[in-house]
């Protein structure tokens, strides 16, 4: 790795005060901290920001020698005056796609810890080759201009704003910063290990400097791109768009540009993942009925377009409690559920729709797919049409709270320049 000079601290405070507001005292910063030098970098210029960070250190489980580091890494915060928090993830098994269960848990078990805490902000230690690496990932994969912006300088997270200050900062930049430090960090096996994706690229990278630089520039200019994109599909969102609190869309007769269509899509469907782009465009181009990823597409009043989830696609049914999220996009609110109830899908409403009572005007294809609490095989509650059968859940309702939003108001870039010695 190339000698480099650490990071300087008037540089990354300037990053920090671009990246604000931030809260006053009293509400703390959060640090996401692996253990590894990147984040090691991070606590100790964030602890020099600012007082009150409070480091989150995650064991994941998947090495014996995890519980030990992550013990050690909150020793060393300790040291250095920043309070640590240990998290520990439980259920996680061994199989396929691992990695990706695994990130999911351990984002899941920040933001919660987050919220336990009051902190509005977590932030993360990803650098510019990371940006590179995930650059040249997705160019790989083909994933369109939004894609090749890379990861966002600042992303709002349901109730958390996730945050990348060391994005235009090289990984050699890190290291000297703990160094000079004189702290000592965990390295990680796993990001040798030539059989992921990113291992493969991070060595391509460290053999081709001009290529990562090249990889960071061109995230730079997706990245302004994308905000632009964003600004004005959430303005079309605003004039032409409709959403229901129970998790369905309403568009115009020429259902939306593809961009947005897609995005709808998936917040609709639940799904991390955008749909096909040509099944997308087709739809756009000749507007029909229609099935894609989890969601379907029905014509609707005035020549309008529904879109719903699909009711083959929902997750099956889970225990009740207060925080339960059912279908990745329903969260229940309650201040308390009565045993052995659990949520599912309302299903056909003449099971639960009260006789004689008015038709709330909606199609059944939407109004089976609502959020409904259950008890011994029968609907007790669909809170989003008023409707409960039971005294004891007379105050429960569903917040429709999809893993992401359709745009997120990430922020790619920087008003003014990168800092000196920022690494390219």
């Amino acid at each position: 790795m190339e000698a480099a000079e650490p990071v300087g601290q008037q540089g990354f405070d300037a990053i920090m005060t671009e990246l604000g507001p931030w809260p006053g005292q009293g509400i703390p910063v959060a640090v996401a901290v692996s253990g590894g030098a990147d984040s090691m970098a991070l606590a100790i210029l964030a602890r020099r920001w600012r007082a009150d960070v409070i480091a989150l250190v995650v064991d994941h489980g998947l090495r014996a020698e995890s519980r030990t580091e992550a013990e050690q890494t909150v020793a060393r915060l300790s040291m250095l005056g920043i309070q640590a928090r240990l998290l520990t993830l439980e259920g996680l098994e061994r199989g396929s796609r691992m990695a990706e269960r695994a990130r999911r848990m351990r984002y899941q078990a920040l933001f919660a810890a987050c919220r336990d805490l009051g902190a509005l902000d977590l932030l993360v230690a990803h650098h510019a080759g990371d940006q590179a690496e995930t650059v040249m990932m997705r160019g790989r994969a083909s994933s369109g201009q939004d894609g090749l912006a890379g990861m966002a300088l600042a992303l709002p997270v349901t109730d958390v704003r996730l945050v990348r200050p060391l994005l235009a900062f090289t990984k050699s930049a890190l290291y000297a910063t703990v160094r000079a430090a004189g702290v000592t960090w965990v390295e990680d096996p796993s990001n040798a290990n030539l059989r992921t994706e990113r291992a493969r690229a991070r060595q391509v990278l460290r053999q081709d400097a001009v290529l990562g630089g090249s990889l960071f520039a061109q995230a730079r200019q997706a990245g302004q791109a994308r905000m632009a994109q964003d600004r004005d599909a959430a303005l079309w969102l605003a004039q032409h768009a409709r959403f229901h609190p129970g998790g369905w869309v309403v568009l115009p007769a020429g259902l939306a540009p593809p961009r947005i269509l897609s995005a709808l899509i998936g917040v609709v469907g639940g799904r991390d993942y955008p749909p096909r782009r040509d099944a997308v465009a087709g739809l756009v181009h000749a507007p029909r009925a229609a099935t894609l990823a989890g969601v379907v597409i029905v014509p609707w009043r005035d020549g309008q377009w529904l879109l719903a989830r699909e009711e083959a696609a929902m997750a099956p049914c889970v225990s009740a409690g207060a925080g339960a999220v059912w279908d990745r996009r329903f969260v229940l609110r309650a201040r308390h559920v009565p045993k052995d109830m659990y949520i599912g899908a309302a299903g056909p409403v003449a099971r639960w729709w009260p006789a004689g009572q008015g038709r709330s005007g909606w199609p059944a294809c939407v109004l089976r797919t609502l959020p409904a609490l259950w008890h011994d095989g029968r609907v007790m509650a669909v809170p989003h049409m008023g409707l409960c059968m039971h005294d004891g859940i007379a105050d429960a309702f569903f917040v429709n709270q999809p893993s992401h939003p359709a745009f997120s108001g990430a922020l790619f870039g920087r008003r003014t320049a990168l800092p000196v010695g920022a690494g390219q």
